[in-house]
């Protein structure tokens, strides 16, 4: 079966190409996996190499590092622009992102000149002895550097490769070549048309969830090409559009449009067709109240004290019309006027003992000190490596009962593993290791191994 040549117009090549891979290289032998990572966890055993930068691709690594993955992230000299995108830990002795000290958690870096005609051999190498190679570029920009589909599966023949951008690597040649990042993925996805007040303009999610949703399906179709390649021993190239990945979260926005002939807009955190699923303000903040089906809406009306059979659920809440009726505004008037009168956590308590479902919106400051977060640990201590300061990152997700997975370490210092890399991945010699160094090949900083501040919230 050939590839869809529109993610790799050459196959025909591959065997050419496999001509000119230096020797070394085609003779480097797999070390065992892990040989720097602990080894735990379903993936033990399965080598990542990444190069991408941001989120949407490095998390992908993250993510399969949690669970037993040797992931060694590549890093251009003086780290990826993104250890130096706000906001950031300034307390330590090097300042070093936020965003960054949770993405690079239980990943190895390596510290490597790209550019370098040994550091491209470097690359090669590391794709030889890997299952996975994750990037993220628009097309055409790594391959004006030689750096190609093509020759990765040369290299090694069961690569999976992972490609992030936004508008991904096909389609109108005028879309390739534009930039983007989250917002953009998240606009021309369509998720804006649906986000924000609608006295206001379109509002992004504040937390780059085009990336996260992006790296999230691109965890599925990198393991999806690892089985492929465990049944038949083809690696292949993985396409992650951005926009595809918003897109497909979208629901029922297309089938409305199409067989209705109708779209949303951005309407605020209220559901267009049924009530209660909204925020509602309390004496101290805010809380999420839902009601969702005819089976549960009528606790609502019985909790207010009002007649569920005068404010029954077809009279109240079943499509659009009845949540904009009067009875259905009067409901709506006297849930609010009864969580103004209240705090949070009296709101959320008594709801859910009425078995509405209710939640305060919860913080960062909120979930550390919530005891279901706790119990389940879904924040670990860790200590950032590149800037010295003890934190918190979120953890293990999901929780498995047999082969669970783990954070066991924060962010590493740029380049921190290079060596151990150089010489237990690739078997170079400490010769060979300090005149790569020398030749600025390679380069390392030296990590924080212990806390140079006190944690704030430990």
């Amino acid at each position: 079966m050939a590839h869809d040549h529109r993610l790799l117009p050459n196959e025909d090549q591959i065997e050419q190409l496999r001509e000119t891979i230096p020797d070394w290289i085609r003779n480097l032998k797999r070390p065992e996996s892990p040989a720097v990572s602990p080894k735990f966890g379903p993936l033990d055993g399965i080598r990542v190499v990444s190069s991408g930068i941001h989120i949407a691709s490095p998390y992908i690594g993250t993510k399969m590092a949690e669970f037993g993955a040797e992931v060694i992230h590549v890093e251009r000299p003086g780290g990826d622009p993104y250890r130096g995108m706000p906001p950031l830990l300034t307390r330590g002795p090097r300042e070093h992102s936020c965003d960054e000290a949770e993405i690079g958690k239980c990943k190895l870096s390596l510290g490597l000149n790209l550019k370098s005609k040994k550091g491209f051999e470097l690359l090669l190498a590391l794709w030889k002895i890997s299952d996975v190679w994750l990037e993220a570029s628009a097309p055409g920009t790594l391959e004006r550097a030689g750096i190609t589909n093509e020759l990765a599966l040369a290299v090694n023949p069961g690569l999976v490769i992972g490609r992030v951008s936004t508008y991904g690597q096909y389609g109108v040649k005028d879309y390739l070549t534009r930039p983007g990042f989250d917002m953009v993925a998240q606009a021309y996805g369509g998720m804006m048309s649906v986000t924000g007040d609608p006295s206001g303009p379109p509002q992004r999610a504040k937390v780059f969830t085009g990336d996260y949703l992006t790296s999230l399906t691109g965890c599925f179709g990198i393991m999806m090409g690892l089985w492929e390649v465990r049944k038949t021993g083809r690696g292949q190239v993985i396409d992650l559009a951005q926009f595809e990945c918003v897109a497909q979260t979208q629901g029922n926005g297309m089938p409305f449009f199409t067989g209705e002939g109708r779209t949303y807009g951005h309407m605020g955190n209220r559901a267009a067709g049924f009530q209660p699923y909204d925020t509602y303000q309390c004496q101290d903040g805010w809380v999420v109240i839902t009601a969702f089906s005819g089976a549960i809406f009528p606790r609502v009306p019985k909790f207010l004290g009002l007649d569920p059979e005068t404010y029954s659920y077809n009279a109240c809440s079943k499509d659009e019309a009845a949540v904009n009726s009067e009875k259905g505004r009067e409901l709506d008037r006297a849930l609010r006027e009864y969580c103004a009168g209240r705090t949070r956590m009296e709101v959320e308590t008594q709801l859910n003992q009425a078995q509405i479902g209710c939640t305060r919106v919860f913080s960062a400051k909120d979930a550390y000190a919530d005891e279901h977060y706790n119990a389940r640990e879904a924040t670990v201590p860790v200590l950032d490596r590149q800037s010295g300061v003890p934190l918190r990152v979120y953890g293990v997700v999901p929780k498995m009962s047999l082969t669970p997975g783990r954070i066991w370490r924060g962010a590493p210092a740029i380049g921190e593993d290079t060596t151990e890399v150089l010489s237990r991945v690739l078997g170079f010699s400490a010769e060979e290791i300090a005149r790569l160094y020398d030749e600025k090949v390679v380069h390392r900083t030296e990590p924080f191994t212990t806390a140079q501040v006190e944690a704030v919230n430990p």
